[in-house]
């Protein structure tokens, strides 16, 4: 059943609001490190540290908010799409269920029970078994296994690995009744009629591979010897084959047997146990089992998302995957997650729907989607320049967040007289520091503070104290860049190379230039004879020389 679009908006609605939250967040976040910064800095003014470190409070304390109020957000979220998906999924159960009663029924009508036509049914009633199970993880909320939505499905009971799962009822037993007389008198005295004995049960035991009641003195070996005794009991197993073993041991122990069939050190453990000529018992077999270092290694549940994996996998060789199991929707919304993040980070692997797949299965398997710290090392690790065309042109760059990172760095670079590559910490690329950046490991705000303490170089002490404060070096010569830039006819001031050596010359150790001296130091220069100011400035003194000598009225 599709969302309805009052459905479809709540769900966006909680979802804007899980974004705002998350943005909040770490536009916060990246106060507190400026601000610890600041506060932490040894080399800043006393005022600075103090309001820095009352605004680092002030920020923690929000930060705890929002984090409590993200949380709950999240719940919200989680809880209403769980419930979606399980509404959906009884909606599904009952379809299942009403198909399951028409195939039953249909099967029961065969005459030869085993004809291809009732084969036919019996193959339509398993394939049933899969999309079954996956309506039961929807409605429960948690992952079903295949033997318990094949046991549900069927109407029978099945005994888990820890406890006896609930919700199934187990086909009842008949009780053997003694035998009692079939009249009574109506008149007249009740005549004593001697009691028959008690017809005792006999054991019984559930064929492996049909799942018939069948008595225990019935089973003969295939040779035609006398029967081997055959215990009888809750901890009893029917004698099973290797191949329908697996789902014997299975639904008696509560693993799936996909896990049988795919983990190695299980199946050792299996095919050993259901071997005729072994010795190990029921308990020894449990034992050997949550002793198994795969099985210790692995929380339940991982272990149940093996199960889903392994299941899909199945109907994937089969040609019957559909994009309609847990595992799949689970997945294709891993994938989803992945892109959106690779694209605000400015990731390239947002355009590698192959890697983000396989990442999506990995992160599934170990159960880490909720831990963003894990996926932003993934894709940060493919930031990188990514080549476009722009009417016609080649061109290189980032995007996201990296794309805003690179320009506060070209930026913090170009305003303190460097370029990109001076203020890249050693031995580091450009890629390499912007992926830094992304998953925390550095600070942007620490590359630009040591490009102004580089700048601060040579500098007099009044202009270290100005880049310690957080100014940057173009911001110290502003005035005599703007003063060169009306000298000198230049139209933006910030043209002007900060290493400019008539630039520098304004400020040395010796003190600052003042403004007139500087404009005088500027007609000097070669450049200036090429301005308008320049030209007219030779004009005026070429007319004032022709009016001395009597030829200019």
């Amino acid at each position: 059943m599709p969302l309805q679009p009052t459905q479809r908006n709540e769900e966006q609605r909680l979802k804007d609001k899980v974004n705002r939250l998350e943005n909040r967040i770490a536009y916060v976040n990246r106060g507190i490190k400026t601000s610890k910064k600041f506060a932490q800095g040894v080399d800043y003014s006393e005022e600075l540290r103090a309001k820095s470190l009352a605004k680092l409070k002030v920020d923690e304390a929000i930060i705890e908010d929002l984090q409590k109020e993200l949380k709950e957000a999240k719940k919200v979220l989680s809880d209403f799409v769980a419930e979606q998906r399980s509404e959906k999924g009884k909606e599904k159960a009952k379809d299942i269920e009403r198909e399951y009663a028409r195939l039953e029924e249909a099967l029961a009508l065969q005459l030869d029970p085993e004809s291809d036509d009732a084969q036919k049914i019996r193959d339509d009633i398993d394939a049933l078994v899969d999309d079954y199970q996956s309506a039961l993880t929807a409605i429960n909320k948690r992952p079903a296994s295949l033997v318990s939505a094949r046991a549900k499905l069927l109407g029978k009971k099945v005994a888990t690995f820890n406890e006896p799962e609930t919700g199934v009822t187990p086909p009842s037993t008949p009780k053997v009744m003694a035998e009692t007389p079939s009249e009574v008198p109506i008149q007249g005295p009740a005549k004593e009629t001697p009691a028959k004995p008690k017809v005792k049960a006999e054991a019984t035991t559930r064929n492996p591979v049909t799942g018939e009641v069948i008595k225990v003195a019935d089973i003969k070996p295939a040779t035609g010897e006398a029967p081997e005794k055959v215990e009888v009991g809750p901890n009893a197993l029917p004698p099973v084959d290797k191949v329908a073993g697996v789902r014997d041991i299975a639904e008696k122990y509560g693993l799936s047997e996909s896990l049988f069939k795919n983990i190695d050190s299980l199946r050792t453990i299996f095919e050993e146990y259901v071997n005729p000529k072994s010795k190990m018992t029921d308990d020894e077999f449990v034992r050997r089992i949550r002793n198994d270092v795969w099985y210790k290694q692995n929380s339940k549940g991982i272990k149940d998302r093996f199960v889903q994996y392994y299941n899909y996998r199945d109907l994937q060789e089969s040609g019957r995957a559909q994009g309609t199991t847990q595992y799949e929707q689970d997945i294709e919304a891993i994938v989803r997650q992945l892109e959106n993040r690779a694209v605000k980070i400015g990731s390239a692997a947002a355009s590698d729907p192959v890697a983000l797949r396989k990442a999506a299965e990995n992160i599934y398997l170990t159960n880490k989607e909720e831990d963003e710290t894990f996926i932003d090392d993934f894709l940060a690790s493919s930031i990188r320049a990514v080549a476009g065309t722009i009417g016609g042109k080649t061109t290189e760059g980032y995007s996201g967040q990296a794309l805003q990172n690179y320009n506060e760095l070209v930026k913090a670079a170009r305003n303190n007289g460097f370029q990109l590559a001076d203020i890249v910490p050693g031995g580091s690329s450009v890629d390499q520091v912007l992926q830094g950046i992304a998953t925390g490991k550095i600070d942007v705000n620490r590359v630009i503070s040591d490009a102004r303490k580089m700048a601060a170089q040579g500098q007099p002490q009044y202009v270290r104290d100005l880049l310690a404060q957080g100014y940057n070096l173009d911001q110290v010569f502003k005035p005599y860049r703007t003063a060169m830039a009306n000298v000198l006819e230049i139209g933006d001031p910030d043209q002007i190379d900060l290493n400019d050596p008539l630039l520098r010359s304004a400020i040395t150790d010796k003190g600052d230039m003042n403004l007139y001296d500087f404009k005088k130091q500027l007609k000097a220069d070669n450049r200036w004879q090429y301005t308008e100011n320049a030209k007219q400035e030779v004009s005026d003194v070429a007319l004032q020389v022709l009016r001395d000598f009597g030829f200019q009225g």
